[in-house]
């Protein structure tokens, strides 16, 4: 009789092992899914940064262009937010209300946002992102009557750590 009670005591101690785990099991998997749901809401790029790059040829006629002080837009934290420059002609002017292109790789795809220099010349873009290491970027200005088109090839830096 007492092994027939420590057997049904053993059993019930199984009993209620297993469904304290699977309890907690059940509870891991709610919590995961929370979070996988609450990373992809947060995750989602926002269609309304992104253009699509025109297909129109850069322009040969006029004066030439350059970037200039092209760098990241960093928070007080280390962490890079987005990048700013100036568009100049050759002999130093500014050149004001250029449209400057900005195309990076991002979660599978190649991804184009606008900049639209001020009277300075001076762009600036936020990412709806941050990044570690080194960013290229592709920044193109496709020119206009008075200046020539550019297209070049930058690395920026990313989180500072």
């Amino acid at each position: 009789m007492k092994k027939e009670d420590e057997a049904e005591a053993r059993s019930r101690r199984l009993g209620v092992s297993s469904i304290l785990l699977i309890v907690i099991l059940a509870v891991s998997v709610v919590l995961s899914a929370y979070a996988l749901v609450t990373v992809s809401r947060v995750s989602q790029l926002p269609p309304a940064d992104f253009v699509s790059l025109p297909t129109t040829p850069l322009s040969k006629s006029g004066e030439s262009v350059t970037l200039v002080n092209v760098g990241p837009i960093s928070q007080t934290s280390g962490v890079t937010v987005g990048v700013t420059g100036y568009l100049k002609t050759a002999s130093g002017a500014p050149v004001p209300g250029a449209m400057v292109y900005m195309t990076y790789y991002l979660q599978g795809a190649y991804r184009t946002q606008v900049a639209t220099t001020d009277q300075n010349g001076f762009f600036q873009a936020y990412f709806p992102m941050n990044w570690t290491g080194w960013l290229p970027l592709t920044f193109t200005y496709f020119g206009d009557g008075q200046h020539q088109g550019l297209t070049t090839l930058l690395s920026l830096q990313g989180e500072s750590g």
